[in-house]
């Protein structure tokens, strides 16, 4: 069995990619430049091939569609995600800033859903990670790009599911707050006091994650949807 799986260079990517190799796959990993994180997932998994990719640039793009679409996977996760919003929503009035958050985080799905038929062997599934700025309650103010490329996302998650049935699922994730980079240098006071919309009163695991894209791929009536696991973040508070 092969998987794909795109920006897997993240500490939260990283869970994903750990699953997919301990349920046995041979795993094909995009990352979009070296870090350390790269550095150590090359170390510690041997066995996985290592494609690396720019998916804000066409050219870098196509490339990487001449590298990896030689094959046929099991499973697809879009997993690369780029946000220029987290420390101000000023980019928000940058033409560019539009263009590569869509480019990354719709755009590239899109195109490799498109060709699902081609690459991805009947009975196989297509994992869209997403997130719960997605979802119509979040409506963040200096997330909004962000958010809209994420809703762009969950409807082409129904749209393809549609498409490619019955011999391909397609299935997105929408994580609420998880521990991850943008917070992993935040206090634990800062944290305690972002955290209690989450009615579970804590930050998401990426192992959580992971976890949930493992019952994805095995239950094969999980098809055109997107899973929220946001701790009771999109429940209203009486």
């Amino acid at each position: 069995m092969k998987a794909l799986i795109t920006g897997a260079n993240s500490l939260v990517n990283l869970s994903l990619l750990k699953k997919l190799v301990r349920l046995d796959y041979e795993v094909t990993a995009h990352y979009h430049s070296d870090n350390e994180i790269t550095k150590q997932i090359k170390k510690d998994f041997p066995k996985v091939s290592f494609v690396q990719a720019d998916f804000s640039d066409k050219a870098s793009f196509l490339k990487f569609i001449e590298q990896t679409m030689n094959q046929k996977y099991d499973v697809l996760v879009n997993a690369a995600v780029y946000y220029a919003e987290a420390d101000d929503w000023k980019p928000q009035q940058d033409w560019d800033a539009w263009q590569k958050t869509f480019a990354v985080n719709t755009t590239v799905c899109g195109v490799l859903m498109a060709h699902a038929d081609m690459f991805i062997n009947n009975g196989g599934v297509v994992v869209n990670i997403s997130s719960t700025y997605g979802q119509t309650y979040m409506g963040d103010t200096q997330f909004t790009m962000y958010s809209a490329s994420k809703a762009a996302l969950d409807s082409m998650t129904m749209s393809y599911a549609k498409r490619w049935s019955p011999n391909i699922r397609v299935v997105g994730l929408a994580p609420g707050w998880v521990k991850s980079a943008w917070n992993k240098d935040m206090s634990e006071e800062d944290v305690k006091k972002m955290i209690p919309p989450q009615l579970t009163h804590k930050l998401i695991e990426p192992e959580e994650i992971a976890d949930l894209m493992e019952a994805v791929i095995k239950n094969k009536s999980i098809n055109a949807t997107t899973l929220t696991i946001d701790g009771g973040l999109g429940a209203p508070i009486i």
